[in-house]
């Protein structure tokens, strides 16, 4: 497997921010049990929509020489062009290149010793929606039914690769596959029907032997459910779960055809990306949103890393962030992934709508995104989404106080003793129009994340791959199947040594055959519907936590929770707390004083922002936060 991403290269090797050369570094495990070869982190790129040419200089500048581009043809989900240049792709075979060497010139001029990550448009200019017939931004899972779509679509593909190579080889390092909702891969659509995806559901249908496929359930049918109008019904309404599994597969199909064209193409030392694997995503479009199938494209040799934005609805200062991908699902698959810092500053109301007040928010806030990263050993982008985001020095100097953090901090383990596991074979059973889909996704997590204890994530699929002990508390809240098999491999897996576990709602309620809300007592210990919140020893050593009601599980709760897991948790306010093993991070919108505790004796504890020594050879220690603050700290083990 090619190493996963690290951004620049000069002469078609990666370098850092400074121009140093970087060495691959194997990792014995990353994310605790997550098997993957590393290279080292940096904070590698700035983007924007906008030319920005002077932030580009002022980035290259700051020793971030990295720059994406949008080499684009469409305009974005506001209206607004992607691209500031002429459309490149102007009709079949017809192409203006001038537009894309006037985009890369600019950057050079700008930023002279620039290297790029360019993202490809694979959405459908003005002039091709009316010859498709459709709009892929808006319908993508439509788009990817088309032949004539994909096959022309395909063609402009490798055509831009070719040019791109042959005239800008040099500087770029990697492209990234851009298509669907707003360049996501994600599907806006709700399950409407059209001709070329009814005529492929009923294809779909035939090949899998299913009888009900001659019939296409309507977005108003699939807007109810057989059980309290949230889970479906695999005896009454099966068609509703496989078509749930088909739309999904649609735009996993599309971006994995495209990387496998694209890999043919680029040059093995250069790295393709993508967009996917959003489980954790905005309420009410879970199911719909067509990113479920994100273990195939994960596992895909074709894509070396992903990217996600992130957490948007726990944006504010003082929450836990986050991405909105699975980010140890794609560790255990050798991928890097890169976090997006999207955030509007306070004095920027285009995007983020103010939730940032001060420039101490903008800088608590950027901070603990970069925090959030460099705890996953991922890279992140600093973008700049329509300008002006970065305008404000003192932003910028602590961004570059950031980079330079990152350069003296390598990958790392994670120390997380908490779980959280997405289910995504589970949500095809989801009602996405009902309030209650909230319990499933992100609530959760944004709950979790202030606990003062860190997390990792992973999906069910994976829980037979890596090595559990790490983990004291593991959290299965969007798991409503359990089928035998599922059943065989949590009881070996997860039901052992002593270890918590948390369901909410219906843990279990289908085994993908049949209803039964019986069978939610033989995982949750106590009835369905059970008020409050339970816990119940279970045999074979371990303890079920039930709540069937999500919104009983509050930070504080979640806190309770912990302690009596046995979880180590950093602090004793509910505040966030990033952590890997050379790494503790925490951001309080408060300030004051906080005693930070470790798992093990630190040797040294170093301020990574002003190369302070804070401590020796200790297992706490005390600081003092500003009001709001993000602060980082270098932990150096005992040898």
């Amino acid at each position: 497997m090619r190493t996963v991403f690290l951004l620049a290269t000069i002469a078609l090797g990666l370098i850092s921010a400074e121009g140093r050369q970087v060495q691959d570094v194997r990792m014995p495990s990353v994310g605790s049990g997550f098997e993957a070869q590393r290279r080292k982190t940096l904070w590698v790129t700035y983007r924007s929509f906008n030319k920005e040419l002077e932030r580009t200089g002022q980035f290259g500048a700051m020793g971030i020489t990295n720059r994406c581009f949008f080499a684009a043809n469409t305009i974005n989900s506001i209206g607004k062009p992607y691209c500031e240049y002429p459309l490149i792709w102007k009709g079949i075979g017809q192409y203006d290149w001038s537009a894309l060497d006037a985009q890369v010139e600019d950057l050079v001029k700008a930023s002279p010793s620039a290297h790029f990550m360019c993202m490809i448009d694979l959405n459908t200019p003005y002039w091709a929606t009316h010859k498709f017939h459709l709009d892929s931004f808006t319908d993508i899972t439509h788009a990817a039914c088309d032949p004539a779509w994909r096959r022309e679509t395909e063609k402009w593909m490798l055509d831009f690769i070719a040019y791109a190579e042959k005239r800008w080889g040099d500087r770029i390092g990697a492209y990234i596959l851009s298509g669907g909702g707003t360049s996501e891969w994600y599907e806006y659509d709700r399950g409407r029907t059209s001709g070329n995806k009814d005529a492929a559901w009923v294809r779909w249908c035939k090949e899998r032997g299913l009888a009900y496929g001659e019939t296409v359930p309507s977005r108003p049918a699939l807007a109810k459910a057989a059980f309290e109008n949230l889970v479906y019904d695999p005896e009454k309404e099966p068609e509703k779960i496989a078509y749930w599994k088909f739309h999904n597969s649609l735009p996993a199909d599309a971006l994995l055809g495209f990387a496998k064209a694209a890999r043919k193409a680029v040059p093995a030392s250069k790295e393709i990306g993508a967009f996917f694997g959003y489980f954790l995503v905005s309420d009410t479009k879970q199911t719909s949103f067509a990113h479920l199938d994100y273990e195939r494209v994960f596992a895909s040799p074709d894509i070396d890393f992903f990217i996600a934005p992130g957490n948007y609805s726990d944006r504010g200062i003082g929450g836990g962030s986050g991405s909105q991908l699975v980010d140890g699902t794609a560790l255990r698959h050798g991928k890097r992934f890169l976090h997006e810092i999207d955030f509007g500053p306070h004095d920027q109301q285009a995007w983020g709508r103010g939730i940032w007040k001060t420039l101490a928010d903008d800088l608590a806030g950027n901070t603990r995104e970069a925090a959030f990263a460099m705890s996953k050993n991922a890279s992140s982008w600093w973008f700049d989404m329509w300008g002006g985001f970065y305008r404000d020095p003192a932003v910028r100097d602590r961004i570059q106080a950031l980079r330079r953090a990152q350069e003296a901090l390598p990958d790392a383990p994670s120390v997380s003793e908490v779980l959280l596991v997405a289910d995504p074979e589970s949500i095809y059973y989801v009602n996405e129009r009902h309030p209650g889909e909230r319990a499933f996704g992100q609530a959760m997590r944004n709950a979790l994340s202030r606990t003062g204890a860190p997390y990792d994530t992973c999906s069910f699929g994976d829980l037979g791959a890596i090595d559990l002990s790490p983990y004291k508390l593991v959290i299965l809240n969007s798991t409503l199947y359990i089928s035998p098999e599922r059943e065989r491999l949590l009881t070996e897996k997860v039901f052992t040594n002593g270890r918590t576990v948390v369901w909410t709602y219906a843990p279990g309620i289908t085994d993908g055959k049949r209803l039964d809300v019986s069978r939610v007592k033989r995982f949750a210990g106590v009835e369905y519907g059970t008020p409050g919140v339970s816990v119940t020893k279970m045999p074979g050593a371990w303890s079920a936590v039930y709540a069937h009601d999500y919104r009983l599980y509050a930070t504080e709760k979640l806190v309770e929770i912990e302690k009596l897991s046995g979880v180590h948790r950093y602090v004793d306010s509910p505040t966030p707390v990033f952590a890997k093993e050379n790494l503790v991070a925490v951001h309080t919108v408060q300030g004051g004083r906080l005693t930070v505790r470790l798992k093990d004796r630190a040797a040294r504890v170093t301020d990574l922002l002003t190369g302070e020594i804070v401590a020796n050879d200790v297992l706490s220690f005390e600081v003092d936060f500003h009001a709001p603050d993000t602060r980082l700290f270098k932990i150096e083990r005992r040898r």
